[in-house]
């Protein structure tokens, strides 16, 4: 158990490097506008005693059940939620959940090289690296929160999905690896989880072990049928989203190059390539090892070779993600396939570890010392190629690799022992030497958020009712920082941190009608035009757009609105402050029926009495008379509403509310409106057919055993390298 417990330890380690030079590298981009604050928001709900399937104070970013990313199925994740909710600052919740998933994914790796017979100490030193390869670290465990997490699961999956196949470990193991995978929300992750049933079954079918295909089989279908209930909301809420698109298409952007990833022991190769914010990509993302590469020369490689059948799952997957990485660049919900280099590096991690098992050859030193120096002489001559204007970086990281590759050599020849440790300590020192030159993902948005809940409750306590902020944040704003803009006002989702009710919240798949209606980006960002939209009268109903949608507050950031449009107060509104980035507009007079969302009524029709649920979208509406109604609320797929108990339709009016055409009722009629999230009827189902599924095949699995005790293990599992080769432990 030493080297796993070192596996363990050796990665937070190096997981806290980053917040020596930026203390909130794991608070950042996305992670900082919507992972985190949806981590929250399902947390404090659940504490609260509440299933969050549909959040409507969260307007755009409050379909939980269809922003699959937030991960509502995931047991492991709905503890995580929790306990960000319970932590004072979300920075902090942040750095701790993204470490435990680094190290599960470290883990996982490590175990995946001993299933394919890779030694402890090679494995373990293996393991490391891909937590903090290129694009693992500086795009996913950086910002793209949900991607590495169900990564992590994936190595896990394989291991125990080829274990249970060759009969040696309970089904249920790989099952849960499996759901846990799938229910994290991540198309990647979903795909990833197929792609390594897929890879195991096609390696047992090379070996003809049809047995093994069929519990594969088993295992499969059980992980596909959870698949549903995570993401059919999403698919059935096409219709109003933003990713209703099917098509497939490559505009190039985030496309990997298949020499990129031959430069995956650069550590600063940056290609000229395009990535987020229209800027170019300014972080090495095809980093894997400092070692792989300069060791190449000195590697046994007839130990990968070795009983190939046996390990054809490895080749398989790693020559499909490496021409999925390549493109197209959309296909469906997947796009940017540069997101699946992790995906690529997965089985190279297993080969080195084999290799290294093996050991490092002895003769020919001049020759091999030369090889070495040539291909750290090439990836220095690509990296300058590409950033010219960083030739210091390049000398000084060829003069790292040369350096540690001479001393990892001299060890293994000498003290073969220590060769592990040469080459972790090797990779804590490149990594420092990386983030030292790339500390963040300059190409990312750096919002720079506050983060200690309680002082950004305190900071924006007086916002009552709904509010809409008229604002954009560029990257590199020299504003964006807690004592700036953000004391005035907030980015993305954070405004769920500090209690306030926004129609801005930054959502994966986006609500059409109200976005495009109010110019709002999916990152809860508008475009100046925003504010003229606002207060606009529509035409349907004759009256503000502003009063449809309830707003009470609205959040101007100074200079942003042109023409002086927004200097004044519109009719009925006036001044709340005016500060030095922000000025806030509120509602004159109280809006009616303060405890529903009743937002108009045609004429013919009175409102008796509006109540609804706190942060539910459970309502009441009491009335009488004939007409229309329209609800400061989102008229997703799903809701529902009944007049005594008798469905009536539910149309979408102005910027996609809620819109009701409500019967005759002389004596008073109560609506009642509900939520039923699309695909739950049948996805819960299969969710618990899927853990029942698991659980009689393990069950079956044990009864077989109890009556076999003395059945022999498979013997499929290739055998380490001859003990005459292996001089790594």
């Amino acid at each position: 158990m030493r080297a796993p417990f070192a596996v363990c330890v050796v990665t937070t380690v190096l997981a806290l490097f980053p917040l020596i030079h930026i203390q909130t590298f794991y608070f950042w981009d996305d992670s900082a506008a919507v992972f985190v604050p949806g981590w929250y928001h399902i947390g404090t709900e659940l504490l609260a005693g509440r299933f969050p399937a549909l959040s409507p104070d969260m307007w755009p970013g409050g379909n939980i059940a269809a922003e699959a990313q937030l991960s509502l199925w995931n047991p492991i994740m709905l503890a995580n939620h929790v306990l960000v909710a319970l932590m004072p600052d979300v920075a902090v919740a942040a750095t701790v959940v993204k470490i435990e998933f680094m190290v599960l994914m470290a883990l996982g790796v490590y175990l995946l090289c001993r299933e394919y017979g890779a030694r402890q100490w090679p494995s373990a030193t293996v393991a490391v690296l891909l937590p903090f390869a290129g694009f693992t670290l500086y795009f996913d465990a950086s910002a793209w929160a949900i991607s590495m997490i169900s990564f992590a699961w994936i190595p896990h999956l394989w291991w125990a999905a080829r274990k249970c196949a060759d009969g040696r470990l309970n089904p249920v193991v790989p099952v849960f690896f499996g759901i846990m995978a799938m229910t994290c929300g991540s198309p990647y992750g979903a795909l990833g989880a197929a792609a390594v049933v897929a890879s195991v079954l096609f390696e047992r079918a090379v070996q003809r072990s049809w047995s093994s295909c069929v519990r594969l089989l088993l295992i499969g279908m059980a992980i596909a049928m959870s698949a549903v209930v995570v993401y059919a909301p999403l698919v059935l809420a096409g219709e109003v989203s933003f990713r209703g698109d099917r098509s497939i298409t490559n505009t190039g952007f985030m496309v990997a190059a298949l020499g990129d990833l031959l430069n995956l022991s650069s550590p600063t190769y940056t290609p000229n390539e395009a990535s987020i914010n229209g800027l170019r990509l300014m972080v090495p993302y095809a980093f894997l090892g400092w070692f792989v590469l300069p060791l190449l020369p000195w590697l046994r490689w007839s130990a990968v070779r070795a009983n190939l059948r046996a390990r054809s799952a490895l080749f398989a997957f790693c020559v499909g993600y490496a021409l999925f990485a390549t493109g197209p660049g959309q296909v469906w919900l997947f796009r940017w396939p540069m997101r699946v280099v992790d995906y690529v590096y997965l089985p190279v991690c297993v080969f080195v570890a084999l290799a290294l098992s093996a050991g490092l050859r002895a003769d020919r030193v001049r020759r091999r010392a030369f090889g070495t120096a040539v291909l750290i002489g090439i990836q220095a001559a690509l990296a300058f190629s590409a950033t010219p204007e960083q030739a210091g970086r390049h000398a000084a990281a060829a003069v790292i690799l040369a350096g540690l590759s001479a001393a990892a050599v001299f060890v293994a020849l000498h003290r073969e022992r220590l060769l592990p440790v040469v080459l972790t300590l090797g990779t804590a020192v490149v990594l420092f030497a990386q983030l030292t030159w790339y500390p963040i993902n300059a190409s990312f948005t750096a919002y720079r958020l506050p983060h200690n809940v309680q002082q950004l409750r305190d900071r924006f306590a007086g916002y009552e009712g709904n509010t809409f902020t008229v604002s954009h944040v560029s990257p590199g704003d020299p504003h964006t920082h807690p004592d700036g803009l953000w004391r005035d006002m907030l980015a993305g989702s954070m405004y769920e941190v500090a209690g306030v009710t926004s129609l801005n919240s930054y959502t994966g798949m986006g609500y059409a009608p109200l976005n495009n209606g109010l110019c709002m980006h999916p990152s809860g960002a508008t475009c100046p035009e925003a504010f003229h939209r606002l207060f606009a009268v529509d035409p349907e109903t004759g009256v503000p757009v502003a009063d449809l949608l309830r707003v009470q507050n609205v959040v101007v950031r100074n200079g942003f609105v042109p023409n002086g449009e927004a200097d004044e107060p519109p009719a009925g509104w006036q001044v709340l402050s005016h500060d030095e980035h922000a000025t806030v507009f509120r509602r004159a007079a109280p809006l009616p029926w303060p405890q529903g969302r009743v937002s108009w009524t045609s004429p013919g029709l009175e409102v008796l009495d509006d109540r609804r649920q706190p942060r539910r979208p459970d309502e009441e509406i009491r009335y009488r008379g004939e007409g229309t109604v329209t609800l400061a609320a989102l008229a997703w797929p799903g809701v529902t509403a009944s007049v005594d108990g008798k469905d009536v339709p539910v149309r979408r009016g102005p910027m996609g509310i809620i819109t009701v055409d409500l019967p005759k009722s002389s004596d008073g009629a109560t609506l009642r409106l509900g939520f039923s999230p699309p695909g739950f009827s049948y996805g819960i189902p299969l969710l618990a057919g899927a853990v029942l599924l698991g659980l009689l095949h393990g069950l079956a699995y044990r009864m077989k055993r109890r009556r076999r005790p003395d059945e022999p293990a498979s013997t499929t599992r290739p055998s380490p390298a001859p003990r005459d080769l292996v001089t790594t432990r």
